[in-house]
């Protein structure tokens, strides 16, 4: 995915100090999840990203030239066991997430908007319980939608299941068993 800095972000790679900050989206169907690196909250396209720096980390997001998908595993730790019942009821998987890549001056305030950094489907969640929760996400890159197979078939009920009311495919099973004489009189 190619990534473009614009000139305030790029800038900002020449100070002194560089204060990167990682904004995290989760698309739950029970409702969006806002998270960030830093150990504060922080608002960026009108949400407030909860900061969760001092409980969460972020694995290496990998690239390479080949087209090949790469995960990466977000792992929080120390949820209070409160929030574990929301974690085991959200529907979760093939859920959107999408990791941002924003930079904090020295008033730590956006020097400019974050740009998509990897963007993919939350694939497995793994939940560790103790005096507080550990819940780990694997979120898997949108190129794993590739390799897997795309089934269809030339049927009415898989037209009626795409295009409902559509009649092209009406007459399929009749016409595939028939048997016809070309260019015999009947």
């Amino acid at each position: 995915m190619a990534k473009t800095l614009t000139a305030n972000n790029s800038a900002v790679l020449n100070d002194d100090v560089v204060r990167p900050v990682y904004f995290i989206k989760f698309e739950f169907p029970s409702g969006n999840v806002y998270l960030n690196s830093s150990d504060r909250n922080i608002t960026y396209d009108s949400q407030s990203y909860l900061g969760a720096g001092t409980i969460g980390t972020l694995s290496d997001i990998e690239e390479t030239s080949e087209l090949q998908a790469n995960g990466l595993k977000l792992t929080l730790t120390g949820i209070p066991s409160t929030y574990v019942s929301i974690a085991l009821t959200t529907e979760y998987q093939g859920s959107t997430a999408t990791v941002y890549l924003g930079f904090l001056n020295s008033s730590y305030a956006l020097v400019d908007d974050p740009f998509i950094i990897f963007l993919g489907k939350v694939d497995v969640m793994a939940i560790s319980l103790s005096e507080t929760a550990t819940i780990e996400l694997e979120i898997e890159n949108r190129v794993i939608d590739w390799e897997r197979p795309r089934i269809s078939r030339f049927t009415n009920e898989e037209q009626q299941n795409l295009h409902s009311g559509d009649l092209g495919l009406e007459f399929v099973d009749s016409v595939a068993e028939k048997e016809l004489f070309w260019g015999v009189d009947n």
